[in-house]
């Protein structure tokens, strides 16, 4: 059961049912259709204009050997969705944009987790551009991974922060990350 009570609860939600979990649990890290694999190839532009050196070596993203990765969600995570699947919450200066359980997948995805941040799972953002993602590089410390803390606009493992030993130590903490 989740009992860490958010200071603000902007946008508390239903909370996910035992099946949605289930479903959720199960298909979040499914290898990429091949619709998802269209959509983000689809969304590839080339950067540089035409008459730039570099236009010529422009090589898009392929999405095809990305995966997600195979690790369980702490339990915390999951009572937080049966709590509150998804919404906007705050504890001290720390906002929490949590995504639901049929946008997580989709937003690692558009955010393409699986390229810059391999075994990286963002499960809310901070309302500035930031993610707060599960580190599962490594196998969960008393069922829990490391919170990392990283901009949309430079995801990658060398700029992010670790911030948190757990979920619940996260949304406890009540100073500004930054």
């Amino acid at each position: 059961m989740w009992n860490i009570d958010f200071e603000h609860a902007y946008d508390i939600r239903a909370g996910a049912a035992e099946e949605q979990i289930a479903r959720f649990v199960m298909e979040w890290n499914a290898g990429l259709s091949v619709q998802e694999m269209d959509e983000i190839k689809g969304r590839q532009v080339n950067p540089f204009p035409k008459s730039s050196p570099f236009y010529d070596q422009y090589v898009p993203l392929d999405p095809a050997g990305w995966k997600l990765p195979r690790r369980n969600f702490p339990a915390s995570y999951l009572e937080l969705l049966k709590y509150s699947n998804g919404g906007e919450f705050q504890q001290g200066a720390r906002l929490f944009q949590f995504f639901n359980t049929d946008d997580l997948r989709e937003m690692n995805l558009a955010y393409e987790l699986p390229e810059y941040m391999p075994s990286a799972v963002s499960f809310a953002m901070d309302g500035s551009g930031n993610h707060y993602m599960f580190d599962m590089r490594k196998a969960p410390t008393n069922g829990e991974y490391a919170i990392l803390f990283a901009h949309s606009g430079n995801l990658g493992y060398e700029d992010c922060e670790r911030v948190a030993d757990s979920l619940p130590a996260l949304c406890t903490e009540t100073w500004e990350l930054y």
